[in-house]
């Protein structure tokens, strides 16, 4: 796949969160010919005292966006917008996974409208339980629709426990290394300046190189860890309670997706 701006055109990121889109993307969004970022949950995980500082939690999620807003302002012919359930509210931080036929069906909806030439997500690492489910919403979404899709590593942790960024779990041949350039290395980094409540977070991520691959293989069946080592204070959240729940919507799914439309 070549990601010259020539060969792009309209792109959907499916994120996690405000920020993971500029982390992994922002190099990929500068070079689409447009695109939407589509964020998948409120960006406010509770028991991390968020509320304290900003008055409520729905204050910080809210400042999360605005600050969404900023950066993703500064890509020209991309916008933005969230999944959300049937009632109109968001889905909650690292809990996603709880909920994926709901989510499932509101990404559905919204990348069938934006019909793009190409879905962006996550790759499925075990560093973060909302990133591995956007994971499997976005193969499930670009399954029903036959979309082109690739997927992004962010973060894991290595059979020592250290800390693994922006490099795939597994080796393969086929993956993409997109090289910024000076100019883009330029608006990637006033984009996560405007992140300014995820400063100390974004601060560690390479930002000259974005690394993509085809989404394909299995996932799950293939992981070794045990357990979630970086977002998990809220329960000590075992890895096969998530997967029992991407088997139970994997169950699900084909007869949700039969009752939705297919591709335009």
């Amino acid at each position: 796949m070549n990601l010259s701006a020539a060969n792009f055109g309209r792109v959907l990121i499916f994120a996690a969160h405000p920020d993971d889109e500029t982390i992994a993307c922002s190099g990929l969004l500068q070079r689409a010919s447009e695109s939407l970022v589509l964020f998948a949950v409120d960006g406010a995980p509770r028991r991390y005292g968020f509320e304290r500082k900003f008055g409520s939690l729905r204050a910080y999620s809210e400042e999360r966006f605005q600050e969404a807003s900023r950066a993703l302002g500064l890509i020209a012919r991309c916008s933005f917008g969230r999944l959300v359930r049937r009632d109109g509210t968001s889905f909650a931080d690292q809990r996603l996974f709880r909920e994926l036929p709901g989510a499932f069906t509101s990404l559905h909806r919204l990348t069938r409208e934006y019909s793009p030439d190409l879905l962006v997500s996550h790759a499925f690492e075990g560093g973060h339980i909302d990133h591995d489910a956007c994971h499997i919403l976005a193969k499930q979404t670009a399954c029903v629709l036959s979309l082109p899709h690739i997927e992004f590593p962010l973060y894991w942790k290595n059979s020592q426990g250290r800390d693994v960024l922006q490099r795939f779990r597994e080796n393969r041949n086929d993956e993409i290394v997109l090289q910024l350039s000076s100019q883009e290395l330029l608006v990637k980094q006033r984009m996560l300046t405007e992140y300014k409540t995820q400063r100390s977070l974004t601060s560690v991520f390479c930002s000259q190189t974005e690394r993509f691959r085809p989404m394909t293989g299995s996932d799950y069946e293939d992981a070794s860890w045990s357990g979630y080592p970086f977002e998990n204070r809220w329960r000590p959240l075992k890895a096969e309670f998530v997967f029992r729940k991407i088997v139970e919507f994997r169950s699900q799914s084909y007869g949700l997706a039969s009752s939705l439309p297919g591709p335009r």
